[in-house]
């Protein structure tokens, strides 16, 4: 006889999950009810599920009210959210500490208040949520989204216009010459009022908004998917889902990266009167604001379609009738009313019970290490890129695209996996192990490096000496230029040098041009002795130097860049190829009305221990590694101008490593703790009929033979029908009773 699976029934059978309904309607052979009772928490028996505003249900209308639509909604919404907090944000991160003078450490501390924010909405989401209208949840939170990014806009609006840190009278136009300096402090409390800056708090008001914006999303949301499709689809679903918010980043990085091609300013000053060429200039602050407007108008655009969905789709019941129960054997416990209908008095003990599993605990662990990884790459990647590399803000964020395109890779692999092998929980806990061995191994992709730039005075001095044998800025070729502390670095190509500005370069004369500014009679200008002999040749001894221009001298990279892109993309996709299989854990090893409130705790860990540390970690270990630092009259450090790009590659694959060993570590006591429900052969039988299909769930990784032939050794087969029998109604008939002790072929 063959036993056939869930996916082999006839149309018109019936194959009722227990988990879900009574033995009663299963044994007379009734449907469920088309709508869930209140009695299980799910909402009124009234409650019509048709799509639409209150009593305006067009049938038209209808047609889209399936969990394909449902995705494509939440689908939009996540990458709205995904396009402004994972790309819009941290591409113009460098250029808000420009113009607002902020650090890496204040910019780690707006991107980690988003997380903040989900930890507090977090809970009282998914307590009410899970009992409430989910579609609802969402689109209101898909409304509040919109409303932080309009607030995280607002800075634009209400600062002074930009002004380029440059003199701009036909006297003094930051040359080497004898002038008064102003740089007097007046008052002492720059450091303190850093962080009460109105322009940080209103960050901090916008990503507030966002946080509790996007909390439904990926809390009930996730919920709101896997119960409205089948187990054997919800992989599939899932991962179409995160590879949508994972394009958000990609399409986020150009967009940024075009608008900060367009200067702050363009809607306010008369752009003939900026005295900056283009975005190469390190002077220059781009349109950093338009992507929030953008994202904002999309959010509240997207919120209304997702509030048209009811409360469940009309094929969920069908698919939650096949269900198969995966649970850790410790989650099986009493799901009363009082916790179904979200009582906070209950709340306790039903945390209390999802933190009995020691595999879902792991899975928190695993998450929470994951996290800080993830959280501190998503603010400052592109930041990163740019020190790392030594290249631009704009050309930094497009190759930024490519760890998202990874993120992306690495999701559909991990989803379609979990589909193509079948894979249960002891699967995949193999697969999330394997996955991050191989991302441990290509991490190491950071100790390939960059030559870094020469900053005359901050890394190396002024006559090609080491950083160690000079004191800074001044030198004996300056010492009676008067500089200004203003930063407007320019570069001899000759050398490879940048100097801090033509000032402290020692430059006298300056010569403009439509291709930008260039310097001449620079007396700090040393020649490279290789080239000395025929510089000399070719310059004018009046210049003592070569002319030099403004912005940095370029270092052309080579092979090494390459390389390390494409190790940090199949880095990448390895480590975000174990996000599905998590994920179908944590859902697979609570039960079934448990998860949203399961989703909450795990989101609760993530975002308290994960990600929030995580973006204000980077955030610091970027400012460590900072050489030089704009600082106040007062002498507070506002932004950090030169960083050491050798200490930083060192710093974050430190941290990327330890966060993967342990990560490995909780993925193997997670594999060793799990216990299938059913703990002699893990085999759950299920039956309606005794005319109906029986249907074999194996919940573990053993061939179909091998749990036959365990089954019949240990006798346990008979003793799982006549249970089943009692529980049902005894409808399996002796006859599939005595081909299943004969160990008849079985069909998965």
């Amino acid at each position: 006889m063959t036993i056939e699976t869930d996916n082999d029934l006839p149309s018109g059978s019936k194959h009722y999950d227990q988990r879900f309904y009574p033995p009663s309607s299963i044994s007379t052979g009734s449907p469920p009810s088309s709508r869930r009772t209140s009695s299980s928490g799910y909402g009124s028996e009234d409650d019509p599920l048709l799509c639409g505003f209150g009593g305006c249900t067009p049938s038209w209308l209808q047609r889209f009210h399936n969990a394909k639509w449902l995705l494509i909604m939440l689908g939009i919404c996540a990458f709205v959210q995904s396009l402004v907090v994972n790309s819009i944000f941290p591409v113009g991160l460098s250029t808000l500490e420009k113009r607002f003078h902020m650090t890496s450490t204040q910019t780690g501390i707006i991107s980690s208040w988003y997380d903040f924010a989900v930890l507090i909405a977090v809970f009282p989401v998914c307590h009410w949520g899970n009992t409430g209208h989910k579609g609802r949840w969402i689109g209101l939170g898909t409304f509040v989204m919109g409303l932080g990014s309009f607030v995280c806009a607002l800075p634009h609006y209400i600062v002074p216009p930009y002004v380029v840190g440059q003199s701009q009278n036909a006297s003094d136009y930051g040359q080497c010459t004898n002038r008064v300096l102003d740089d007097v402090c007046v008052g002492a409390t720059d450091e303190e009022a850093s962080y009460l800056n109105p322009y940080f708090l209103i960050f901090l008001l916008g990503q507030t908004l966002h946080g509790i914006g996007a909390t439904p999303l990926f809390s009930i949301g996730t919920a709101y998917i896997d119960e409205n499709v089948s187990q054997k689809a919800s992989p599939v679903y899932l991962a179409i889902h995160a590879v949508v918010t994972s394009i958000g980043p990609v399409i986020g990085l150009f967009i940024g990266g075009y608008f900060l091609t367009i200067y702050t300013d363009f809607d306010r000053v008369d752009m003939s009167t900026v005295p900056l060429k283009d975005s190469s200039d390190p002077r220059w602050v781009g349109a950093w604001w338009l992507g929030f407007l953008v994202c904002a108008v999309a959010a509240l655009i997207n919120a209304f379609p997702i509030l048209m969905f009811a409360r469940e789709l009309p094929e969920a019941k069908k698919h939650r009738m096949k269900d198969v129960n995966q649970c850790h054997a410790v989650s099986q416990v009493d799901d009363s009313d009082e916790i179904l209908k979200g009582n906070v008095k209950n709340l306790p003990r039903a945390i209390w019970n999802i933190l009995r599993n020691p595999t879902f605990v792991m899975c928190i662990v695993l998450g929470i290490f994951e996290s800080i990884v993830i959280n501190g790459f998503a603010a400052f990647m592109p930041k990163i890129l740019e020190t790392i590399l030594s290249t631009t803000p704009t050309k930094a964020s497009y190759l930024s695209s490519l760890v998202i395109f990874a993120a992306a890779a690495g999701v559909m692999l991990g989803g379609a996996a979990i589909r193509q092998m079948n894979l249960q929980v002891g699967g995949m806990l193999k697969m999330i192990l394997l996955c991050h061995v191989i991302a441990l191994v290509l991490i190491t992709s950071f100790l390939i490096q960059c030559p870094a730039r020469n900053f005359v005075g901050i890394n190396v001095g002024y006559e090609n000496t080491t950083a160690e044998s000079f004191a800074g800025l001044k030198a004996q070729c300056n010492v009676d230029c008067d500089c200004k502390s203003e930063w407007n670095p320019v570069c001899d190509h000759e050398t490879g040098n940048t100097y801090y500005s033509a000032c402290y370069a020692g430059c006298r004369t300056k010569i403009s041009n439509p291709n930008g500014d260039e310097w001449t009679d620079c007396g700090c200008v040393e020649f490279d002795s290789r080239d000395n002999f025929l510089s000399l040749i070719s310059t004018p001894l009046s210049t003592n130097g070569s002319n030099i221009v403004s912005g940095f001298c370029t270092k052309e990279c080579g092979w090494p860049m390459w390389l390390f892109l494409v190790l940090l993309f199949f880095s990448v996709v390895a480590s975000f190829a174990s996000g599905i299989p998590s994920q179908q854990i944590m859902l697979r090893v609570i039960p079934f009305q448990q998860r949203t409130l399961g989703i909450g705790v795990h989101w609760t860990f993530l975002r308290l221990l994960g990600f929030i540390p995580g973006g204000v970690l980077f955030g610091l270990m970027i400012d460590t590694t900072c050489l030089k630092w704009k600082e106040s009259k007062c002498g507070s450090k506002q932004s950090c101008l030169v960083y050491d790009p050798n200490l930083l590659s060192w710093t974050i694959m430190g941290v990327a490593v330890v966060c993967k060993l342990v990560s490995i570590l909780a993925t193997i006591i997670g594999y060793m703790t799990y216990r299938p429900n059913d703990l002699d052969s893990a085999v759950s039988v299920q039956t309606t009929d005794s005319r109906g299909p029986l249907s074999l769930t194996v919940n573990d990784d053993r061939q179909p033979a091998e749990i036959a032939r365990q089954s019949i050794k240990k006798g346990s087969t008979n003793n799982k029908i006549i249970a089943l029998n009692q529980r049902v109604g005894n409808h399996i008939t002796d006859d599939v009773s005595d081909e299943m002790t004969a160990g008849s072929p079985t069909r998965l």
